[in-house]
Formats: structure tokens, sequence, C-alpha cells
């Protein structure tokens, strides 16, 4: 190698290394613009020391965004009076594997006791079929804190574990799936054409009986009994109604948890979700009342709430 060349090269690798520098430092700096979403990720530790700093017993909703849309503590709390501290946390996009981890990292080792964790899902949501979302699993969730369960378990191929480690350490790996949708989005039409495709995958995707298997969920109950917490389900209205497993109610009830099935329980129709998956703002306000009444009477909760 000449030292032209050799010149060349290093120039080519210094200019590379200055631009993704920069696109790393503006990734940093704006990454709470990026998204609402990623927003309330990276307030979700302000959100578990708020509520430590109030009376015991908490109610922690736990979920995605239908919990951020359909979950309404202001209209729970009109008809549930004597209902405890109550917050949310509610990453869009996400399924059992990263609220276990969103639990493990943000409740492991806070001082809250005795909180009631209800978790609010659809479909298959709680099963061991769900999509990875490596990048989001090393940045946001399980991080570098949890690398050693993430690899024994749930992240296994070599690819997928550097992917894990480069999101932890780079925002710019963290986040490029926000950017890219940022981008598309800008797109004519693309919003609208995305909705269609999330709709017609929805109503297409059956996972048969006999696939179902619950490994992720009896570890989350795991984690959960370990801190002496209590976990309730609550199974959340869609368009058309879904059934809920025999296999998936045993292994809430063997992992000492309780499931409230929501669907039917508050009349909705099809006008009351505008994007066909999303209640409407009049829709989870009915919602929000039904499930606080459902709450307030339910024997599981009451006794999860006395510490029982």
């Amino acid at each position: 190698m000449n030292l032209y060349t050799f010149s060349s090269e290093m120039k080519m690798i210094v200019a590379i290394v200055l631009v993704f520098s920069a696109v790393e430092l503006g990734m940093c700096a704006m990454k709470d613009k990026l998204s609402l979403d990623l927003k309330h990720i990276n307030a979700i530790p302000s959100i578990v020391a708020d509520l430590d700093r109030q009376p015991v017993p908490h109610i922690v909703f736990l979920g995605n965004s239908l919990t951020r849309v359909s979950v309404q503590t202001k209209d729970i709390a009109e008809v549930w009076p004597a209902a405890p501290s109550m917050a949310r946390i509610h990453p869009d996009d996400t399924t059992l594997l990263d609220w276990h981890y969103v639990y493990q990292r943000n409740f492991g080792k806070a001082l809250l006791r005795q909180n009631l964790i209800v978790v609010s899902f659809v479909r298959s949501q709680l099963d061991d079929n769900q999509e990875l979302h490596i990048d989001r699993l090393g940045s946001h969730f399980a991080g570098f804190q949890h690398v050693r369960e993430a690899f024994k378990h749930d992240v296994l191929e070599t690819g997928d574990r550097m992917e894990f480690l480069l999101a932890g350490l780079f925002c710019a790996m963290a986040n490029r799936e926000r950017v890219q949708n940022r981008v598309l989005a800008s797109i004519p039409g693309y919003m609208e054409f995305a909705k269609a495709i999330n709709r017609s995958v929805r109503a297409k995707t059956v996972i048969p009986s006999g696939a179902r298997s619950y490994t992720r969920l009896q570890r989350f109950l795991t984690a959960v009994r370990a801190r002496g917490d209590k976990v309730l389900f609550v199974a959340i209205p869609l368009p058309s109604s879904y059934r809920i497993a025999d296999e998936l109610r045993a292994a809430i009830r063997e992992g000492g948890a309780n499931l409230i099935d929501m669907q039917g329980v508050e009349p909705l129709t099809g006008r009351d979700f505008p994007d066909g998956y999303h209640l409407s703002e009049e829709g989870a306000t009915r919602f929000s009342r039904s499930l606080g009444r459902a709450m307030a009477e339910n024997e599981f909760v009451q006794v999860a709430l006395r510490g029982g």
C-alpha cells in the first residue's frame, strides 16, 4: 500500500466517523422530539418515581397504545372514588416481552411496594409468538442492565445480539425505525396506505391454537411475584371479538394472577373505533368507566390492594 492510498483510506474513514458522529449527536439531542412515544418512554423512570411518592397501594396500567387511548384514569376515578394512586405506562407497539423488561428495569430496584400491575392486551399479545424488536429491547426496555437475561432467553442469534448492543450504545441505532417512519410519513398518502395494510394484516392474522406457548408470561409473573406485586390482565375490546385461549387462562391462574375480559361489557360499535383499532375519545371514556366499576367490584383487586 503506497502512502497516497493509505492517506485516501484514512480520509474516508475519518469522514465516515465524522458523519456518523454528527448524526449520533443530532439524534441524541433531538430524541425526545422524534415522537411523543419516545418522550413517554424516556419519562417512565419519572413516572415511577412520582408514583413512589404517593401512599400505597398503587395501580400501574401497563400496555401499549391501546392502554394510552382506552384507559383513562380520570374516568376510572369518577366511578371508583376509593381508587388508589394510579399511573400509566404505554410504549407504542409493544407486547408482553417488552412489558416484562419495562417492569424489570423500572420496578426491580424501585422502592415501590404493594403494586397492582394491570396489563391490558388483545388477541395473542401475551403468547410467545410475538415478534422481537431487538433495537428497542437493547435501547429502551432491557438495555445493558438486563443483557444477561435477554441473551439467555430472548436474543439468541449473533446478529441480533450485535444489534441489541449497538442499540444500547448509539441513539442512531436505537431510533432508526422512528426516523425511517418519519421520512415515510412525509410521502403523500403513506399514512392512509399504512393504516389500510395494518387493518388487513390484523384481520388475516390467525395463530393456530396448538402453536401457543406462554414461557414469557411465566417469566413475567415469576418476576412480579418475586417483588410481592400482583397482576391483573384486562382484555381490551376491538371492533370484532377474539377468543381468549384456555391455555392462557390457565397460565394466568397458575401464575397467581387474574383476568377480566372486558369485551362486550360496554356496548361498542364500529363507529367507536375510528381507525379500526383504537377507541374514540367518547368510547374510551365509556370503556374506562366500565373498567373502573369492574375493578372496584373484583375480589382479586380488592385483596391485592389490601396487600393480601
